[in-house]
């Protein structure tokens, strides 16, 4: 295999040449894991964008027609895999400060632990009450850190479908809490 070029190996490929995506992989997943693991600054999360990358470059094979330097082409999928990372992240902290800003500032410290508990267990209720499919993509999303695009490959549903089904499990969350507090009289102090 090695004897083929870049371009040899992708009409291969298209043709479901498996030793020819594994000689692709071996040439260019060094390389690419350098730059992803620059950018991102995490070699895991570098790993896990290259991985999605070579998923989706094999699952789409039948219709991978690659006019340019095979190279160049990686690197620009990469590029564009990497701007989704941050845009994710970016989602994910925006997210975060959605949720963190309903709950009260605590002054004093041995009431809120209570509150906590009890919002804890209000918010494990109603994710227990979320559409199976809701649950698991939003339990990738906040728990295991995956990116919408590892979610979507995983799960075999589409991108959009991921952040629908995020933004869906979080609105319920929101309304949970503020549900929550109004029901619940503070103290004066929180």
């Amino acid at each position: 295999m090695e004897s083929y070029s870049d371009m040899e190996l992708i009409g291969m490929i298209r043709g479901n040449d498996h030793d020819a995506f594994r000689e692709l992989y071996r040439r260019y997943w060094e390389p690419l894991l350098l730059q992803a693991a620059g950018k991102t600054g995490s070699m895991q999360d570098a790993e896990d964008i290259l991985q999605e990358l070579f998923v989706h470059l094999w699952e789409k094979r039948s219709g991978l027609y690659i006019t340019g330097a095979v190279g160049a082409y990686l690197f620009t999928a990469l590029r564009n895999r990497v701007i989704n990372y941050f845009r994710a992240q970016l989602t994910q902290t925006t997210h975060i400060r959605e949720v963190s800003g309903m709950l009260p500032q605590a002054t004093d410290h041995h009431q809120l632990p209570l509150g906590l508990k009890e919002l804890a267990a209000q918010v494990k209720a109603e994710l227990d009450q979320m559409p199976e499919k809701m649950r698991t993509v939003y339990l990738k999303s906040r728990e295991e850190g995956l990116s919408a695009p590892v979610i979507a490959s995983q799960l075999s549903i589409s991108e959009q479908t991921v952040r629908n089904q995020i933004s869906n499990a979080l609105r319920r969350l929101k309304g949970k809490v503020t549900e929550y507090y109004r029901g619940h009289s503070l103290p004066n102090s929180l």
